[in-house]
């Protein structure tokens, strides 16, 4: 007896990047970026930087959960994508992790059935009849029961996948008392003109000094001075006055921070840095503007 099965599953991968991870088209893939040994407080950014040109997905939709280090999404066509997570802490970028896909369509998944059916029915060409119906109704039992696992796998799919919304409201509510914090922040501002300080970093402190009366918009920062160069050069080809300064933390730690213009008060330099933020796809921070060593 010939029964049509439909494989329906979700793809797990817990790894710090491999090559050719394959895939099908509208099957939701699950990855988790490696956490660095020495991380404490870490901010994770996830982007799509390579993709078909058939396909519509964009870096919105790679929907992020378990603070930021697992990624779930769900390619829309065929053919090989690459995502790419850089991990932060306090600012300061001290990973970057590459997964690389490749993703089928779903009916080439029915050709590797059918071809493993085919060579499966050859094998058997020479066994007796009598063996070959009593491995085929072995086989079809095993069919069966398999066929009962994969539907409680998809109700446990479908049970994550609600979850994941759950879970993506929680995110949008946070969002929005973050917002509302913001204004209060903002509210505040006027406090830093009259001479108050900007709260210090509780965990890395460094050794430039600050001048309290400018404000810059600090984008990336990154431990090798080629890497800093090259994304400085990108954001001056875009038009914007980027720089590069130097610093030195009290754990001897040197970082290459990549910084944009000078401003003279906090409201312009939040402004700007929005603005930024949106353009880059990519949080941005406004900072005072440091003293060269």
């Amino acid at each position: 007896m010939a029964k049509n099965i439909i494989f329906l599953f979700s793809i797990l991968f817990i790894s710090c990047g491999s090559n050719g991870i394959e895939g099908y088209v509208s099957e939701p893939i699950t990855i988790t970026a490696e956490k660095p040994d020495d991380g404490n407080d870490l901010d994770y950014f996830w982007a799509l930087s390579n993709q078909p040109d058939g396909s519509l997905m964009n870096s919105n939709d790679l929907i992020s959960v378990n603070n930021g280090n697992k990624m779930t999404f769900i390619p829309d066509y065929p053919g090989d994508y690459s995502i790419e997570v850089i991990i932060s802490e306090y600012g300061d970028e001290i990973s970057n992790q590459i997964f690389n896909f490749s993703i089928l369509d779903f009916s080439e998944k029915k050709d590797k059935k059918n071809l493993n059916d085919t060579l499966n029915n050859e094998s058997w060409l020479d066994e007796e009849l009598d063996e070959e119906e009593d491995e085929l109704v072995n086989k079809q039992d095993d069919i069966d029961k398999e066929s009962d696992e994969l539907v409680n796998e998809q109700d446990d799919i479908d049970k994550g996948a609600d979850g994941l919304v759950s879970e993506q409201d929680d995110i949008d509510k946070e969002s929005d008392e973050l917002v509302n914090e913001q204004d209060d922040v903002v509210k505040k501002v006027d406090l830093i003109s009259k001479n108050t300080d900007l709260t210090k970093t509780k965990l890395r402190k460094s050794n430039i000094s600050e001048r309290t009366d400018r404000f810059t918009i600090q984008i990336t920062s990154k431990k090798m001075l080629k890497d800093a160069q090259s994304f400085s050069n990108e954001l001056i080809k875009r038009g914007y006055d980027a720089y590069i300064q130097k610093v030195l933390f009290k754990s001897n730690e040197t970082f290459f921070r990549v910084r944009v213009g000078s401003y003279d008060n906090y409201n312009s330099a939040k402004i700007a840095a929005n603005s930024l933020s949106e353009d880059l796809e990519m949080t941005t921070w406004v900072d005072f503007v440091r003293k060269e060593q």
